[in-house]
């Protein structure tokens, strides 16, 4: 079976023949009609689409599963940081490149300014009158005033549901890191490159927090003899049960541009609640399609051969409630990174050879990686000629048609005398303008198709986004409204912690819940919907498009039937199916994207500011009551009476957030995004439809001008018009051997 780089050689290999013959062809003098140079714009657009075809696959899967050393493995060294902390917001991405790279994406120092501000809003102990009120870390005395602040709330305070809170750990980074990056930031958003012996800095940022928190984007170029990784990028995604819900919707974004999932499990922990509600969450995506499932097996965990198998069995039992009939290898990660490295510590020497000796373990992990690299070469090389190859064959194979077609009908008509030529001639011309009156008539249709697809989506949106009935926003409502703080353990701490750094705590587990809800409940339905529409779209416009077709296959049948009964000369080909729309390529190509599923909260410090305040009142009425010598339930009950009215302060202010956020992303989601895809799929389609009339139509109008030439240049034309079509029925047939292949 062809590798598809082999099969994308042919495929650049018969562009570079067409655009040869193009020359040739433009070698008759006189032509100025030939689309040569809109057919050359388009074979050179071509080329790049299929170069610019990526592949995406997301390798997924909890906290310490083996994703990383999956990946090192799969690219057959110890390129990505293995065991990297747990706080690291970062979806490290690589690709085949002719020398390592690392490509760093920097935050601006807006954007680490942005991110700190929206942090610290409830912070308690912070100085926020000091300079213009906006905290910027440049200035030494904001940093150390948010150091004082933060050593202020105590490590205690810190700990937010059994682990660290986001936002604390988050300033902690960005104070930590400070010193180290600030000669590398600057205002504008900034790459920074690691080359050669530079390559492995890369992990010290990946490795680190403090300089990860810095880090917007991180892409790697690994050079690679296997032709098979050619136009794929492989990502280590965060952990599934990141503490940080912000990790799980960065991983999800990626999720949605994706051709496939490898999801890791570790054979020491097997199917862990974390596993099962992430999975869950991609069925909901409806993402599970194109899913592999590897068991990462530590040869030192398992006792027997037969007992690796039966917990194996027991995993695809676990998973197949979520999606029947996985697809599972089972494989020690380390095992095959450490044998394909030339330095091995001795360490991981002894590790390898111990490993080795255990024969049983060894060849069914060998035995099952054969497996998985059988499976993943059918399943990426399947696709991608869909994806990448079929539409430009198809394309080249019209334009070659068409030429064809031409050469061999201008070469008849030179052939004959003058008056034969010109009746021949008329009814040739009065057949073409025939089929070119259809064009304006596809053309209105599409575009009429297109205005009501758009009209459709545009109600879906509307109605699934409704800031006041819609289902996302009573979702969010639901849980807002009922959600509640233990005012019972706060009230015992109250005191020792004092007012503010309650009510930052209060505020840190409201919003932790919240930010989990949203991407474990609200981003997987928003991912459904937004695939469901662009689905409705290709199909809505496809059926008009695929409906049109046939009336253009039947046109150019009865063209065929008419020039031979002219005793003209027919090319035999046959325009092929118009294939599936690949809306990845023309995404890319309108530099589309989806918008962000979920933008930060933005509170200000105003609530904290009027919880203060209420408390004062209520402080105020306790004294009140006191004089009055009126009974006072606790030392803790204008404390708590002021938490409530924070409470349900914050919770107001995120409503009216979140009704703001959906209207705007509604808006956002119609207009820059499945509007303009609805416009790019309808030109796509309509463009393919278009090809069809190159094909028996070109203009031979020109023509009309050689018949009278003497015969010395008569000879000259009808020379060049037989290579014409000697070799554009070449390429046809290379072309035809080709799709074969690909079948």
């Amino acid at each position: 079976m062809k590798t598809f780089y082999s099969m994308k050689k042919e495929l650049f290999h018969i562009n570079r023949e067409i655009k040869t013959l193009f020359d040739v062809a433009g070698e008759l003098p006189g032509i100025s009609s030939l689309p040569f140079d809109e057919w050359e714009k388009m074979s050179g657009s071509i080329e790049a689409q299929v170069d610019e075809g990526i592949l995406r696959i997301a390798v997924v899967g909890s906290i310490k599963s083996g994703k990383s050393t999956f990946v090192n493995a799969f690219l057959g060294g110890d390129y990505l940081k293995r065991g990297a902390g747990v706080v690291t917001s970062i979806v490290t991405k690589t690709r085949r490149g002719p020398a390592l790279k690392a490509i760093l994406d920097f935050k601006t120092w807006d954007d680490v300014n942005a991110d700190m501000r929206q942090a610290m809003v409830f912070l308690p102990a912070f100085d926020r009158s000091s300079g213009d009120g906006r905290f910027d870390i440049r200035r030494e005395g904001d940093r150390k005033g948010l150091e004082r602040a933060l050593n202020a709330l105590g490590s205690e305070n810190i700990i937010l549901q059994e682990t660290l809170d986001p936002n604390s750990m988050l300033l902690m980074a960005y104070l930590k890191g400070y010193e180290r990056v600030k000669g590398i930031i600057s205002l504008d958003a900034g790459a920074r490159s690691f080359d050669g012996s530079e390559f492995v800095r890369h992990k010290d940022f990946v490795g680190d927090d403090s300089l990860a928190i810095y880090l917007r984007n991180l892409e790697l170029r690994i050079p690679s003899r296997e032709e098979l990784y050619d136009n794929i990028e492989i990502a280590d995604c965060q952990g599934s049960d990141s503490p940080n819900p912000l990790h799980l919707s960065m991983t999800q974004e990626y999720l949605i541009r994706t051709h496939l999932i490898i999801y890791v499990l570790s054979s020491r922990t097997g199917v862990r609640q974390a596993d099962i509600k992430f999975l869950s969450m991609i069925r909901k995506m409806g993402l599970m399609e194109n899913i592999f499932f590897v068991v990462n097996c530590d040869f030192n965990e398992h006792e027997t051969i037969e007992g690796l198998k039966a917990l194996v069995r027991r995993i695809e039992e676990e998973i197949s409630i979520i999606h029947p009939n996985p697809t599972i290898f089972t494989i020690s990660t380390l095992f095959n990174l450490l044998g394909q490295m030339k330095d091995v510590s001795r360490k991981d020497r002894a590790k390898l050879d111990q490993w080795r000796d255990e024969r049983d373990f060894a060849g069914f992990s060998d035995q099952e990686s054969e497996r998985f690299e059988s499976a993943f070469r059918e399943k990426l090389t399947r696709d991608r000629f869909t994806l990448l190859l079929q539409n430009p064959l198809e394309r080249f194979a019209g334009m070659m048609a068409s030429l064809n077609d031409w050469a061999m009908v201008s070469n008849d008509i030179l052939a004959r005398d003058s008056k034969e030529a010109g009746n021949v001639f008329k009814k040739m011309e009065n057949a073409r303008g025939q089929m070119q009156q259809l064009k304006p008539v596809i053309k209105d249709t599409m575009d009429g198709a297109s205005r009501k697809t758009k009209n459709e989506i545009g109600k879906d949106v509307d109605g699934f986004l409704d800031t006041r009935y819609g289902s996302v926003i009573k979702d969010i409502q639901k849980f807002v409204r009922r959600y509640e703080p233990n005012y019972e353990r706060i009230q015992s701490d109250l005191e020792g912690m004092g007012f503010s750094t309650a009510l930052y705590m209060v505020f840190q587990d409201f919003k932790h819940d919240l930010d989990i809800f949203m991407a474990e409940t609200i981003n997987p339905v928003l991912i459904q919907f937004i695939r469901q529409e662009e689905e409705k779209i290709v199909i809505s416009l496809d059926g008009t498009c695929r409906s049109y077709d046939a009336l253009v296959r039947e046109t150019l049948q009865r063209y065929k039937e008419t020039i031979k009964t002219l005793g003209m000369p027919a090319v035999e080909y046959t325009p092929g199916e118009i294939h599936a729309i690949n809306a990845e390529n023309l995404r890319k190509r309108a530099r589309l994207n989806v918008p962000p599923l979920v933008s930060p909260l933005r509170y200000t410090a105003r609530v904290r500011a009027e919880a203060v305040m209420r408390l004062g009142f209520y402080n105020f009425i306790k004294i009140i009551k006191k004089s009055f010598r009126r009974q006072i339930q606790n030392k803790s009950e204008g404390g708590i009476l002021a938490l409530r009215d924070g409470v349900k302060r914050i919770k107001q202010e995120t409503e009216r957030s979140m009704i703001f956020h959906l209207g705007d992303y509604k808006e956002n989601l119609k207009f820059q995004y499945l509007f303009i895809f609805t416009d790019v799929v309808s030109s796509d389609l309509m463009d393919k439809l278009f090809d069809r009339f190159r094909i028996f139509t070109m203009d031979i109008s020109e023509m009309a001008g050689f018949i009278d030439r003497d015969q010395n240049d008569k000879g000259k034309i009808l020379a060049v018009l037989r290579s014409v079509e000697k070799e554009s029925q070449k390429i046809l047939d290379n072309i035809a051997r080709l799709k074969t292949g690909m079948e």
